[in-house]
């Protein structure tokens, strides 16, 4: 079991770096000349591969919910699910373009300054109202609140936070950003691993053993602790290395280790509440796509719970910077 779980993680790690090499080669500005519409189309392959799974993680929270007795639309809540994760690039797109227009002169006939907020609004709000008329559509009304309620919660769960991913490769269209969502999502798991490694050698006290017996503080502290390791030395790495094809870093130090702290608080709370949905539903793991790691909920708990915080704060301190 060990060693399978440090195989299949260390493999996903060369995944999601290569991933990132890939944005990073389509995102610079030496592919403008090759792309149409140059920057425009920054970061597709990362869009790509976040609605891919958040269209699984909305696949395997329907089907987690229909063994626990619920009945959600699943055909409605993936597309939906699709939708949010990709309307803030399409909002970045919108402001790209108005932003060239301006830029040559042409007067534009609507406002589509607040583009990059509305499409996730208009979404959401569609989603919702389009969950009411297909749980109408199946004609019985035994149900058809938890329905409703149960096909929200995965399009919200699966699309909405996964759409923060997202959001935190547009804070920088080019290379940068690439760099910075890689940095965001080793930061978190990095507390995964930290936290299985030293749980489970050292681990003695529960951190919640009504929820996650296996779950312990120490492991939580060993997490915490990598997690801010590895922050401080992406962002030696990053200050050293990045030079001007990736600016320099997004936080300072300092901030670099609150960064961490909260990021791997937020990310050991997110996969207790995806174990609170497990444990309601009477399910251990919410899928077997890898083999010692569960399903793709069981993968995602941690960066799709803590993504909202980490754009929050990142823009923060881009502000404060």
């Amino acid at each position: 079991m060990l060693a399978t779980r440090l195989l299949l993680g260390s493999l996903m790690i060369v995944v999601v770096a290569g991933l990132a090499a890939l944005d990073i080669a389509v995102s610079s500005p030496a592919a403008d000349s090759a792309m149409h519409g140059g920057k425009a189309w920054w970061g597709w392959p990362t869009v790509l591969v976040i609605a891919l799974l958040g269209a699984l993680a909305a696949l395997e929270l329907s089907v987690i919910l229909r063994r626990g007795g619920e009945s959600p639309v699943t055909w409605w809540a993936v597309p939906v699910t699709v939708g949010l994760i990709v309307s803030p690039w399409v909002g970045h797109l919108l402001e790209t373009r108005m932003t060239g227009a301006e830029l040559l002169g042409v007067e534009m006939t609507s406002n589509l300054a607040v583009f990059p907020g509305c499409p996730t609004v208009f979404w959401l709000t569609g989603g919702f109202l389009g969950t009411c008329l297909a749980v109408m559509a199946r004609k019985r009304t035994e149900g058809a609140i938890r329905a409703i309620a149960s096909t929200t919660l995965v399009f919200t769960y699966a699309g909405l936070l996964g759409s923060y991913l997202v959001r935190i490769r547009g804070l920088d269209p080019g290379p940068g950003g690439a760099l910075l969502l890689l940095y965001v999502i080793f930061v978190i798991k990095s507390c995964d691993i930290g936290a299985f490694l030293v749980g489970r050698k050292f681990g003695r006290t529960p951190l919640a053993p009504w929820l996650s017996p296996g779950k312990t503080v120490e492991g939580f502290a060993g997490g915490v602790a990598l997690s801010c390791a590895f922050a401080l030395l992406f962002w030696l790495a990053w200050e050293r290395w990045g030079g001007p094809r990736f600016g320099t870093p997004h936080l300072t130090y300092v901030q670099a280790l609150l960064f961490a702290v909260l990021m791997a608080t937020i990310g050991h709370l997110g996969d207790l509440v995806e174990s609170i949905f497990k444990r309601d539903l009477g399910v251990k793991d919410s899928g077997h796509v890898m083999p010692a790691f569960g399903g793709v909920l069981d993968i995602l708990d941690s960066p799709w719970f803590a993504a909202p915080l980490a754009w929050w704060m990142l823009t923060l301190f881009g502000r404060m910077g």
